[in-house]
């Protein structure tokens, strides 16, 4: 590696005027040998021609045939390309001290006499070279530091580190300093502080107290020539000579216009979300009263139509008792799209899902709707050839996929026509379709389909009933669950075909919840379903169950469908009430509405919860018209061990109490 003093020899080309051949030829073989390359000229003329070449360096005799080498030597001092150039006078015959004044005078940069040492020749040479080197990147520097000086956007000025006198300014400081004043002289040997407002000076003060450091940086205005002041932002760098120091200062009068329009959109933003969170909670909130205020009066429609049902009523009744039972499922159904379509918008509608079979969950989809579709006069035809695929899937909305789509297979088909659901492992999942025989659909409604609120049909025309949420729900639900959904038909008069693929257990997203949790009981169970049969007979010979509602209706239909299958119903209608009860009484159910005035259900449980002796625990089920997922989620976290939502169906509820207290199903 080359040592910082020692120049690449090589590179600089040495100038060698001697009319003397000889001495010449030994001066050049020297150089040469010194890793120098040269040029040679014998005479002033051929020097001149020759200095043109750029070389490092002259070496110089003092007598030539046309000039000497003293005049030469101020020829080449006087061009502007040869200014800078070292010369060395090396010469044999001008020997006196006399000779050497007027050789330095003449401005050559050394002056050797023959015989002269090689050693002490090049290092001559190579510290002049060296020299004349830094001073050109000294030069260079400097040049480029006064072209950035003048031209800088920000203010530049040298200022003494005591006191804050300014030394120096450059046109954008004077602008900044005394603005329409363009002689840079105008405020050379005037304090900083003269510039700045009374109320800032303590900060400026700071500023220049610090500039005898490792730096500086302050924020403090300068008075403007219009009255105003000009916010400025200074750097100062330590100082680059004992005393004295550069500073830097910009306008920032742009960024904090910028700042103060960037925190007032942020203000805005902020005011406008937590406008928009209001609303959203409001709309929540007239959600949850919706739901509670729809499903009660159908809580009661629905139970006391099963009870008349089940007592043998006249044939004319039986009719109207399952039209009046047909139309609050429907009803029901409807309610449960609109609420789980406004959820499913606002990204509210939080799946749980769990490690199912695929078939399974199809099956007990089919348990549900199979009495309506026998009623409808459909026949269902299942091809379940890999039912066993597992699923990561939250089977209740699942079930309530194939709900949908079974119920819509049937709304549009003829009655004894076909309705196929198949079941096939595809791509890393299952691939689910449902087929029928209806009327098909129309080219151009295709791309529609799935379009929330769209019916193929004009609207005073309508040959179907529904609000047009089923499918929309339906491809909502399987998206959700990172799958897809697509329909088929070949036109009108063709019949249909839905189909939705769902990935595999190994291929489902990995974001999701896998617990199984307590919902998942629902999932399968479900709160939706249009049939009306009971199952399986469901005694309860004396099961002592606590009824807390305060609708005196629901309470008295619970104690009469609950009675009916042997149990001892006890019904109060508010948690202070229920407190009384259990104080003097044992029971083994608690049945609660949740939405009661002053105490809800949530605080009548934590009472008991809070009474209850060790190894004691109530069995709790919430009955209530709250039907979200976030009260059906919250209802578990309180205590409860189920919860269903209203309108009621009463073979649900048989077999929830049964699950949840060991009945004997018959």
């Amino acid at each position: 590696m080359t040592e910082p003093h020692v120049i690449d020899r090589s590179q600089h080309r040495l100038l060698v005027v001697n009319d003397d051949p000889v001495g010449r030829y030994t001066t050049v073989r020297l150089l040469n040998a010194a890793g120098f390359p040269t040029l040679e000229a014998a005479s002033g003329a051929e020097a001149l021609r020759a200095a043109e070449q750029r070389p490092s360096a002259v070496v110089l005799d003092i007598h030539l045939p046309d000039i000497d080498g003293f005049e030469l030597c101020r020829r080449l001092r006087a061009q502007a390309s040869t200014f800078r150039l070292p010369v060395i006078h090396l010469t044999a015959a001008y020997l006196t001290d006399e000779d050497k004044v007027r050789g330095l005078d003449a401005g050559a940069d050394a002056y050797l006499t023959h015989p002269v040492e090689p050693a002490v020749l090049v290092s001559t040479i190579q510290a002049l070279v060296r020299t004349r080197e830094a001073e050109e990147a000294m030069r260079r520097s400097e040049a480029k530091f006064r072209a950035v000086y003048a031209q800088a956007p920000i203010g530049i000025c040298l200022m003494k580190a005591g006191d804050g006198t300014l030394l120096e300014a450059n046109p954008a400081m004077l602008a900044l300093l005394a603005p329409g004043v363009e002689d840079g002289e105008a405020v050379v040997g005037r304090l900083l502080t003269d510039f700045v407002p009374d109320e800032d000076l303590a900060a400026a003060r700071a500023f220049i107290s610090m500039l005898g450091s490792e730096g500086a940086r302050a924020e403090f205005p300068l008075r403007s020539n219009a009255g105003g002041v000009v916010p400025v932002e200074w750097t100062a760098s330590p100082p680059i000579e004992p005393g004295i120091c550069m500073a830097m200062a910009s306008d920032i009068s742009q960024r904090q216009l910028l700042a103060r329009q960037r925190q007032e959109l942020l203000d805005r933003e902020r005011a406008a979300r937590g406008e928009a969170e209001r609303l959203s909670r409001m709309k929540d909130d007239l959600i949850a009263v919706l739901s509670h205020e729809l499903r009660t009066p159908l809580n009661a429609i629905m139970g006391w139509t099963h009870v008349l049902q089940r007592h043998s009523p006249p044939e004319l009744l039986v009719k109207g008792l399952a039209a009046i039972d047909r139309n609050v499922s429907i009803q029901a159904r409807m309610i449960t799209d609109i609420l789980d379509m406004s959820r499913l918008n606002i990204g509210k509608l939080p799946l749980m899902r769990e490690r199912i079979e695929a078939g399974a969950v199809l099956r007990e989809a089919v348990a549900v709707v199979q009495h309506t579709l026998d009623e409808s006069g459909h026949r269902l035809a299942l091809d379940l050839r890999d039912e066993a695929t597992l699923l990561l899937a939250d089977g209740g909305r699942l079930q309530q996929v194939i709900w949908n789509l079974l119920g819509n297979a049937a709304k549009f088909s003829p009655r004894g026509s076909t309705i196929t659901l198949t079941l096939r492992a595809a791509d890393g999942g299952v691939c689910v379709e449902v087929r029928d025989e209806g009327q098909g659909i129309a080219p151009e409604f295709l791309p529609h389909v799935f379009d929330r609120f769209s019916q193929s049909d004009a609207a005073s025309s309508r040959q179907h009933g529904g609000l047009g949420l089923g499918l929309a729900i339906v491809k909502s639900l399987v998206e959700a669950h990172g799958g897809w959904v697509d329909v088929r038909s070949e036109g009108r008069g063709r019949g249909a075909a839905i189909r939705f693929w769902l990935p595999g257990a190994d291929n489902a997203p990995p974001d999701v919840d896998t617990g199984p949790g307590a919902l998942s009981v629902f999932g399968a169970l479900g709160d939706t379903g249009t049939g009306t049969g009971d199952g399986p007979a469901i005694v309860l010979p004396g099961l002592r169950v606590l009824v807390v509602d305060d609708d005196v209706d629901a309470g008295a239909m619970l104690k009469l469908i609950l009675s009916e299958r042997g149990a001892q119903v006890t019904v109060v209608h508010g948690a202070d009430e229920a407190l009384l009860a259990l104080a003097g009484n044992a029971f083994d159910l608690l049945i609660s509405d949740i939405g009661m005035p002053g105490r809800d259900g949530y605080d009548l449980l934590r009472d008991i919860r809070g009474l209850e002796q060790p190894g004691e625990r109530l069995p709790a089920i919430a009955l209530t018209a709250f039907s979200r997922d976030v009260d059906r989620q919250q209802a578990l976290q309180a205590g409860f061990d189920a919860h269903l939502a209203k309108p009621l169906k009463p073979p649900l509820l048989m077999r929830l109490v049964a699950q949840i207290t060991g009945a004997a199903v018959g």
